[in-house]
């Protein structure tokens, strides 16, 4: 890749690693380790044999009185880099191999410094697609700038895909979750699944491809992988078909509701055999089989022939897909169906109303449960409210929330409930972005009719609200420096500052209005002036998407559109692409010390991407956006039983890690979990902060308005570079004359097509489940009060 502009160093650099004081040698590239028989091998205990024949190849050697590794190297003249693994043995006997996993240590690292641009062009996010015989890894660079950098598996099959995280804890200088580092990757050519003790029990998708492997003496086995650079998403998957791969395209999530969809094509060397799609229907694992060969049918174009399949499937649970060729090799795809979205969100509200408010007897009367400092805590509170505003309401859940909302709010955040001073919750100082949280859930009491609130009226919440966000965004109004700083950093309050300003115009609250906006105007000046620094994407975290996802947002809602296309690219690079609907999350990983999905800010990155693709028109946006939310309601889905912690209805977990293994918590591969599993960390500074953390669902809910304010009520359509027709959060069927638009929206009340300037938007307090597209424009087919 020398005509790389950055020059990027695409394996983590060793260098890198001695300075900032980390101490894993072990970890570089191609470092492996093998259990046999009983014995643990590790490459860094040999000597190795290294012979370079000419500038384009060479091999490396590891000789082991009970097992043999060779690595061959190639670099092809059209830009190519092959890396072949061998493994042999070399006895007279029979060896048992029950593990042989390399080190895939590529650039995945958070650099320990405030430079932007090193963070942006000099680290990557890896996407995997595992499964099958036709694994293959995306390494994004964070920039979104190619070339980036592929990897496809063209020998035998890989077990598994695991990491290992190198931190620094950073929580004492900064309180917040605050880690730098990097994470390793790891292949497993063999995996028994001792690695995955914790895990594979649970895994009916992936825990049939774990078994030890036997060799005969002589025995020999080999791995291959081609490493390529590629220019976008479409890319890498275009030249995996020149690679043998078969290349999908699919919907990695559907609802009960709806219909799954797959197209297909097949490598030109090879035909597809048979298609099995696979299911759990119940806790105790019992697995359903269906042939589904017949419902792939042929598709001809001017490009390519496809086979496309259309399934209803009427039962809510994850899937997998199992394609079969006559080759004899095999692909995997990994879905999921989820229940009508709207029921999802009926049981979470019912749910936490029932379980996660304190009486008036209790330590912080009437607050929301875990009790916390964090204002994230109480994105459950706007997640109620909400959910009460676009549905019938309940008035006992909004009661709830406005109890709250009055009592504890007010009091344990503000001296004697006075907004203007603000209690140092943390020692000598307090979080500006707690207040995004608090003022949103003043905001959103203020669009309840007064018959609803006890407490106080609607207008008293509106200026509440005003009040709050008046000193969030005013640097003046705070001593330290530490305040005057984050009070120009952007958050959660770019989900309602617009509706709130809008709210004040109209309102008696003048005075409010135009001081909000003035602030509001010097915030926004503040951002457009930062963003030929990617100044946005740094936050305690130094590179971090919640800084960058909700900065372009807000540039959009400000309409900087040239300043938010500067960051979007960077939200196109971290959110996941893969055959695994689970790890097409937004790439983040300090929660889990892996790659994950966090509900929280996996879904505002999410929200964020859809709402910038309404002022960008990147359908990449919008794409990555969908699947991105999608992956976030794993952690509601109680239908899901892949995972060790299963969930009742209407109950939740903040974070899934994607990775199988974790190394650092081999509890948590793909598993779900909340802040509380850090109670009994090996880290000891991480087991002392969360020691009182109680639950799983700490910071939750704000990514359900997210959700709510964006798919929750819209579906899209667009034109792609074929010229065909595809719908985004919903299915599109051909229908005399045009087409039909099912939405699998919670509250379906709009359908967009915004490359034409087109929108159906339903009538106050409507429904609209699915609409006519017919003669380049929305009709309606039926409606739902």
């Amino acid at each position: 890749m020398t005509d790389d502009p950055e020059r990027m160093n695409w394996v983590i650099d060793a260098q890198y690693v001695k300075d900032a004081g980390y101490s894993d040698e072990d970890k570089r590239f191609g470092h492996w380790s093998a259990t046999i028989d009983d014995e643990r091998i590790e490459s860094i205990n040999l000597q190795p044999q290294m012979e370079v024949m000419d500038d384009q190849s060479a091999s490396v050697t590891f000789l082991h009185t009970k097992f043999n590794v060779r690595y061959e190297y190639l670099l092809h003249s059209n830009g190519e880099w092959k890396w072949m693994i061998h493994c042999s043995n070399p006895t007279n006997a029979p060896i048992v191999v029950k593990g042989f996993h390399s080190w895939f240590s590529l650039a995945y690292i958070m650099f320990r410094d405030h430079d932007v641009l090193r963070n942006m062009q000099h680290s990557c996010a890896v996407f995997p697609h595992v499964g099958g015989d036709f694994s293959k890894y995306a390494a994004m660079r964070r920039s979104n700038k190619a070339p980036h950098l592929a990897i496809y598996s063209t020998g035998e099959r890989v077990s598994a895909f695991g990491t290992y995280c190198s931190y620094v804890n950073r929580f004492l200088e900064q309180v917040s979750p605050s880690l730098d580092g990097m994470l390793y990757h790891r292949l497993s050519f063999i995996e028994d699944g001792s690695s995955m003790e914790q895990s594979a029990d649970s895994d009916w998708i992936y825990g049939g491809d774990y078994s030890p492997v036997t060799l005969e003496p002589g025995d020999e086995r080999t791995w291959s992988f081609v490493f390529a650079p590629f220019n976008q998403q479409e890319d890498f998957y275009n030249q995996a078909i020149k690679y043998g791969h078969p290349h999908w395209t699919y919907s990695p999530v559907t609802t009960t509701e709806g219909k799954f969809f797959a197209e297909l094509i097949v490598p030109e060397n090879d035909t597809l055999h048979s298609v099995k799609l696979i299911s759990v229907t119940d806790e105790g694992g019992t697995v359903k089989e269906i042939d589904i060969s017949n419902e792939f049918k042929m598709i001809f174009d001017e490009k390519s022939k496809r086979l496309r399949a259309v399934l209803p499937l009427k039962s809510a649970g994850e899937i997998k897909i199992v394609a079969k060729l006559v080759s004899g090799k095999y692909d995997v795809l990994v879905g999921n169906v989820l229940e009508p979205i709207d029921r999802i969100l009926e049981e979470r509200a019912a749910w936490l109303c029932n379980h996660s408010f304190n009486t008036a007897q209790e330590t912080r009367p009437y607050a929301c449960l875990p009790l916390s400092n964090q204002g994230e805590s109480l994105g459950k509170l706007s997640f109620i409210l909400m959910k009460n505003l676009l549905s019938a309401p309940v008035p006992e859940q909004v009661r709830k929330v406005e109890m709250a909302a009055f009592h504890d709010l007010k009091q344990h955040w503000f001296e004697d409930g006075d907004f203007t001073i603000p209690k140092p919750l943390y020692g000598s100082f307090y979080r500006m972005y707690d207040f995004d949280y608090i003022g949103h859930v003043y905001y959103l009491l203020s669009q309840f009719d007064k018959s609803l609130l006890y407490h106080e009226n609607p207008d008293t919440y509106l200026c509440w609200a005003a009040e709050v966000m008046c000193m969030r965004l005013d640097p003046d109004c705070h001593q330290n420096k530490r305040e005057k700083e984050e009070a120009r950093l952007v958050g959660v309050f770019i989900l309602y500052i617009g509706d709130l300003l809008e709210k004040l115009k109209k309102s008696k609250f003048i005075y409010w209005y135009e001081k909000l906006e003035l602030l509001w105007l010097a915030f926004v000046k503040g951002l457009k002036q930062g963003s030929q620094g990617y100044q946005g994407a740094v936050t305690e975290h130094f590179y971090d998407n919640a800084g960058f996802g909700l900065t372009c947002e807000a540039l959009c809602l400000a309409k900087l559109t040239d300043e938010a296309e500067l960051y979007a690219p960077l939200i196109i690079a971290n959110i996941g692409f893969s055959n695994d609907y689970r790890a097409n999350a937004p790439d983040r990983w300090w929660e889990a010390l892996s790659f994950m999905t966090h509900s929280l800010w996996g879904g505002l990155v999410a929200g964020a991407a859809r709402s910038t693709y309404e002022t960008i028109g990147d359908t990449r946006l919008l794409e990555a956006g969908y699947r991105a939310t999608m992956a976030v309601f794993n952690c509601y889905d109680w239908n899901v039983y892949s995972t060790t912690r299963k969930l009742k209805p209407g109950e939740a977990a903040s974070t899934y890690s994607i990775a199988a293994p974790n190394l650092n918590m081999p509890e948590i591969s793909r598993n779900r979990f909340g802040q509380s599993i850090f109670k009994k960390s090996s880290d000891p500074l991480f087991s002392s902060l969360f020691s009182t953390i109680e639950g799983d669902d700490w910071d939750m809910g704000e990514e359900l308005v997210a959700y709510m304010l964006g798919f929750g009520s819209t579906t899209y359509l667009y034109t792609d570079e074929d010229g065909g027709l595809r719908c985004v959060n919903g299915f599109i069927e051909p229908r005399e004359k045009g087409w039909e638009i099912t939405s699998y929206a919670a509250y379906p009340t709009k359908y967009v097509m915004l490359e034409k300037g087109l929108a159906f938007v339903s009538n106050a307090g409507e429904t609209v489940r699915s609409v006519l597209f017919r003669n380049g424009a929305f009709e309606s087919a039926e409606m739902k009060r």
